[in-house]
């Protein structure tokens, strides 16, 4: 069931993001100037499954963030749908749930809700859950600007950041896509370590990475646990993995790029930030050859 008014008003438009688009699009075009050296020289030859990327104020993240939305517009790709898999920070809503609206609005206009795709992955619907929530919200302008008009969108917000619900959630993800034949794009919205100094910020962020890039989403659940490690969207990272592993066992992990918040307004106390991709082998997807 969707809500009458079914357009997401912004959250957190001119805090977290500019208000204005021509000063929205300055910051993501200067960041990527800044960074575009270091883009090209990852030459990213397969299909890509999805990422990760920071869900900070954009002056603070969007250095690290526009790698993969760049790799992801040279490669040619034109998913039909961006699943954004996202955390829950104000703790309102079910454990994993839809938002139930049609489009969703920044300062770059409205883009629209896969509603089929979301229908069909049958979970709760909660427009609650959204009504605060930033951690989709601050990614979707870089959707806008980066890749195609017409792409549409799904915002999935996981509460109950578990190995088992991350793993239920790729298998519905993957079954939805084959069954309506849609090309996707999964993005996990996280930031890593919070409010550590960059040092600590580095050895508490290791202990995760190294989970990742072993592919053992359990062992990134454990990390967190065990060290108590700040990661606020381990959940989405777990299930980005999950549906990896689904496309293609030996998929591949690129780090392309990483920072922290002391690195654009000096603190002692810091926030880090990490842009990975996700590569497939494409001929894996749907089960059949492509």
């Amino acid at each position: 069931m969707y809500i009458e008014n079914d357009t997401r008003p912004p959250s957190v438009l001119g805090t977290f993001y500019p208000d204005d688009a021509d000063k929205l699009k300055d910051i993501l075009n200067s960041a990527l100037e800044h960074e575009k050296d270091r883009i090209n020289s990852l030459n990213i030859k397969h299909f890509i499954a999805g990422g990760i990327v920071p869900h900070a104020g954009l002056i603070y993240c969007a250095r690290q963030a526009v790698h993969f939305f760049e790799h992801y517009r040279r490669s040619g790709q034109q998913a039909d749908t961006i699943l954004i898999i996202h955390p829950n920070h104000m703790g309102i809503g079910p454990d994993v749930s839809i938002d139930g609206f049609g489009f969703w609005n920044t300062s770059l206009g409205k883009i629209s809700v896969d509603r089929d795709f979301a229908d069909a992955l049958q979970l709760p619907v909660s427009p609650e859950a959204q009504e605060r929530e930033h951690s989709a919200e601050v990614v979707v302008p870089y959707i806008q600007h980066f890749l195609h008009q017409g792409v549409k969108m799904v915002s999935i917000n996981i509460f109950e950041q578990e190995p088992d619900v991350a793993i239920q959630l790729a298998k519905n993800i993957h079954q939805v896509a084959t069954d309506l034949k849609r090309e996707i794009l999964i993005i996990a919205s996280s930031d890593f370590s919070h409010f550590l100094t960059p040092e600590r910020t580095k050895i508490q962020d290791q202990h995760v990475m190294n989970e990742i890039l072993m592919k053992n989403p359990e062992g990134v659940f454990n990390a967190v646990m065990e060290h108590e490690v700040t990661v606020c969207g381990y959940g989405p990272i777990m299930t980005l993995m999950e549906y990896s592993k689904l496309l293609d066992s030996n998929y591949n992990i690129h780090l392309l790029h990483e920072g922290h918040s002391g690195q654009i307004a000096e603190s002692k106390r810091v926030v880090s930030y990490k842009s990975l991709l996700f590569e497939a082998h494409r001929d894996e997807i749907f089960g059949e050859s492509l």
